[in-house]
């Protein structure tokens, strides 16, 4: 449900940007880019109890799979790969998908990760889940500092649910 309220605050910030018929026309203070920051392999903590505990089959997305029933045995891992040219593939248990990635910063609050799935093999993940992801898209607030980083539900990086850590060569 988050999500659907920040896509159409998302939307009406850049609809607001825009001038109308005979105004001067002025930077924009909304940007939208890749983020070198964020750019490598990240894991998702599956140790985390946010994610555990908030994560359900009615609130999992698409990047957001359900990992409420996933033993912590340390065999499967779900991995999320960020590349410099705004491409985004990730891996969880047998399954693999492909896609696009922004991020966006806002006047206020933290930077919004926005994802859209171009592929799925529509396998089984991590979670014991087959759900083919393919023109799914999704939306977060991104909290990142160094090696860490969480995707939030709202601006102020209260609420996150996924937490990650970069895995390093």
């Amino acid at each position: 449900m988050a999500s659907l309220a920040l896509a159409t605050f998302t939307l009406a910030s850049v609809l607001s940007s825009l001038p109308s018929a005979g105004d001067k026309v002025g930077q924009s203070v909304i940007t939208t880019h890749i983020s070198p920051a964020i750019a490598g392999q990240w894991e998702i903590d599956l140790a985390d109890l946010n994610i555990k505990n908030k994560l359900t089959p009615e609130s999992a997305t698409a990047k957001a799979p359900i990992l409420a029933n996933t033993e912590l045995s340390g065999q499967c891992r779900e991995l999320y790969n960020f590349a410099a040219d705004n491409e985004m593939w990730a891996v969880s248990g047998k399954e693999w998908t492909y896609g696009r990635y922004l991020v966006t910063h806002l006047d206020e609050g933290l930077p919004v990760i926005a994802m859209k799935t171009v592929y799925d093999n529509n396998e089984v993940d991590c979670s014991g889940n087959k759900i083919d992801q393919t023109n799914e898209s999704f939306i977060a607030f991104l909290k990142h500092q160094g090696n860490e980083m969480q995707w939030c539900a709202d601006a102020e990086g209260k609420e996150c649910f996924m937490s990650f850590h970069r895995v390093r060569p």
